[in-house]
């Protein structure tokens, strides 16, 4: 009988091994994916800050948008006041 729960053990012991390596197969596969967004995002940002100087029609929409985000940021504030304490 003690030959049964020993085979029993091992059996079991066996299947978590098995379980615990495909967690960790899972974990790393999910650590990967996140570490190839981050080097997709990099990668555009780089390659959107190359293309945006320089010359051309592209930088000049980019220092446009600059431009428009700055005055929004002064502006709505104000307007924000006015209207609420006003």
């Amino acid at each position: 009988m003690d030959g049964g729960i020993f085979m029993a053990r091992e059996q079991e012991a066996q299947r978590q091994a098995a379980v615990r390596e495909a967690a960790m197969a899972s974990i790393r596969r999910k650590e990967l994916s996140q570490m190839a967004g981050g080097h997709a995002v990099m990668a555009g940002l780089m390659g959107f800050g190359e293309a945006a100087e320089g010359r051309g029609l592209f930088p000049k929409i980019v220092h446009g948008a600059k431009l428009f985000c700055i005055a929004f940021a002064f502006l709505v504030p104000n307007y924000l006041v006015w209207s609420i304490l006003l």
